[in-house]
């Protein structure tokens, strides 16, 4: 085990989540977000500027910028508009496996350096940032119809894009498979290598095309919205196939599903993670009351809600870790986007009490933070950086990591929350 303390200094206050915003977006007065272009997904705070560690995501990401939008685009339509102009004009247009480019498809990240010298900018390495496209363009275009002319050539293709990308999948299901063999290995948001693991604390096989459950809600909105509607109905009847899990406790969704390395058949990842609380926001289980209350009832379990709200991963899970990234610990763009649901469905009060929460770990930080720890904590945010080697998996393995201090979508939840 390696473990590296990290000084950090912490704010004396918490700061306006508005003001916030208007840095991560590069102007002076809430008025003016959107100006100039879409919102970077973090900053640091001034008095921990010089810790590299804390300043890794200071440009704009596809999935990041485009949640931040979402978030506030009843506050802030402007802002959606910009982020989905600017990541049209980076739209993949040809096949480039070193930045895993696709026709289509949706930047992950856009920076000018190349930091590491194995991608390549920009890198297209994720498959939810082109259905949170389709979703964010109609909603603009909803808001002011003008607004199909600009964006119409660059959404019909993110949905060629999705329908491609569903045609060629065995089980037709949203997948990835990094065609970089340095790229990202999980190409959704929990896109830390070990983030998709089976029961016994295995990692998917990423050799073979895994899906996660939350990519496939957000296909499924996305093919309604472009009125793909055969394309949603086989989505749908695939993820009842292959992802929920019957058991003696009721049942639940699995975070994904990999392939055999011997046989290629598929296999679920019967691991119970927050990923079940994005059906609830999406219309893939409209008319299934019975799921949305399992659902509701597993992330309200004491397994899941942590003191910060409902943890990534389950703490009766092989993989769980109170700090470790996405193993269990507490994002609270994660939280946000289930309350989003959870009201949706119905459930106000639990909606309200993961708000609370939410607003609560900003408080207790003075931070946005990108996450903390899963589990009651005098100290909620990690401060030490822990590396050991992954017996299982066999390979070295970051289980500790301190947050980022002020994350675009964690700032952005906030506005939504308060204003």
């Amino acid at each position: 085990m390696d473990v590296r303390e990290v000084d950090l200094v912490d704010p004396p206050m918490l700061p306006d989540a508005l003001g916030e915003l208007c840095k991560l977006t590069g102007v002076e007065r809430p008025e003016e977000i959107g100006e100039n272009g879409p919102a970077v997904a973090a900053r640091v705070t001034d008095a921990n500027a010089d810790e590299p560690s804390l300043r890794l995501f200071e440009v704009v990401f596809g999935r990041d910028s485009l949640t931040t939008a979402l978030f506030v685009a009843a506050l802030f339509p402007r802002l959606l508009e910009t982020t989905l102009l600017h990541l049209a004009n980076a739209q993949g247009a040809v096949y480039d496996a070193r930045r895993e480019e696709e026709p289509g498809r949706i930047a992950h990240e856009i920076r000018e350096d190349d930091p590491h010298g194995l991608w390549g900018f920009p890198y297209y390495g994720s498959v939810d940032a082109t259905a949170l496209f389709v979703r964010g363009a109609y909603r603009a275009i909803a808001r002011r119809p003008e607004f199909r002319a600009e964006i119409q050539p660059a959404l019909d293709a993110a949905v060629a894009w999705l329908l491609r990308r569903l045609a060629e999948d065995e089980l037709g299901l949203l997948s990835f498979r990094r065609a970089n063999p340095h790229g990202l290995e999980n190409q959704v948001w929990k896109d830390s290598w070990d983030s998709m693991s089976h029961a016994d604390g295995a990692i998917a096989n990423h050799a073979a095309p895994v899906a996660s459950l939350e990519a496939q809600a957000l296909a499924y909105d996305a093919l309604v919205e472009a009125g793909a509607a055969d394309a949603a109905s086989r989505l749908a009847r695939a993820v009842e196939e292959h992802f929920w899990i019957d058991d003696a406790e009721g049942g639940f969704y699995a975070i994904g599903v990999d392939r055999d390395p011997s046989s290629g058949a598929p296999r679920q990842l019967a691991t119970r993670a927050s990923n079940m609380g994005w059906l609830l926001g999406s219309r893939l289980l409209d008319g299934r009351d019975d799921r949305r209350r399992r659902i509701a009832e597993l992330l309200f379990s004491d397994e899941l809600l942590a003191d910060a709200g409902i943890r990534t991963l389950s703490s009766r899970e092989a993989r769980f870790r109170a700090r470790s990234y996405h193993n269990g610990t507490v994002w609270p763009h994660d939280n946000y986007t289930i309350s989003l649901g959870l009201e949706r469905c119905g459930f106000a009060d639990e909606a309200q009490e993961v708000r609370r929460r939410l607003r609560a770990t900003c408080a207790a930080t003075n931070r946005y933070p990108e996450f903390v720890a899963g589990v009651r904590a005098e100290d909620p945010v990690t401060r030490r950086v822990v590396d050991v080697y992954d017996e299982v998996n066999e390979r070295p393995n970051r289980i500790e990591q301190p947050p980022q201090e002020i994350i675009a979508w964690t700032v952005a939840a906030a506005v939504a929350i308060e204003y």
